[in-house]
């Protein structure tokens, strides 16, 4: 089962299955960019999670990330992905993101701590984790697209309308 992202200030300790805690200023980091239906834009900074460990850890132990931060979860086969909040101080929105850059699921305000299983019910290529409350407040929905502009993604040819 993997866990939903958490984020671990430079100067946490801690242990993740028996390891030490990833500083954040190790994570990989890059623009993510979600466009609504309505033609909003969002830009968030974002923390990377590309490998099985920094999956695993994500966002656990983190007090509070800023209205324009995010960490997102790169599955590269798409996965039927499973995240809980075991470990996580904050409340979180999770966007569920297909191959064509298309949000299919979000959970609002997953709550700290719980080890209900949260899940797209489909795979996808990206879970993308904002502070709780941003998607209802910037009218984040199913259908709206997540771009990665410095990784090309998705490419040209997965540009299609969102369903």
């Amino acid at each position: 089962m993997l866990s939903a992202a958490w984020l671990i200030p430079a100067t946490a300790a801690g242990d993740v299955s028996g390891r030490s805690l990833i500083p954040l200023a190790d994570f990989p980091r890059e623009q993510v960019v979600v466009e609504t239906r309505s033609a909003r834009r969002h830009e968030f900074d974002a923390w990377r999670a590309d490998t099985p460990r920094t999956r695993e850890q994500g966002l656990m132990f983190v007090h509070e990330i800023g209205a324009e931060q995010a960490m997102i979860f790169v599955y590269d086969p798409p996965a039927n992905v499973s995240m809980w909040m075991k470990n996580t101080l904050l409340p979180l929105d999770m966007l569920f993101v297909d191959s064509n850059g298309c949000v299919v699921n979000v959970k609002h305000d997953a709550q700290p701590g719980s080890l209900a299983i949260i899940s797209a019910g489909m795979p996808v290529v990206l879970v993308v984790e904002l502070r709780g409350g941003t998607a209802k407040a910037l009218g984040i929905g199913t259908g709206d697209r997540v771009l990665r502009p410095s990784a090309g993604w998705p490419s040209g040819a997965a540009r299609h309308a969102c369903p």
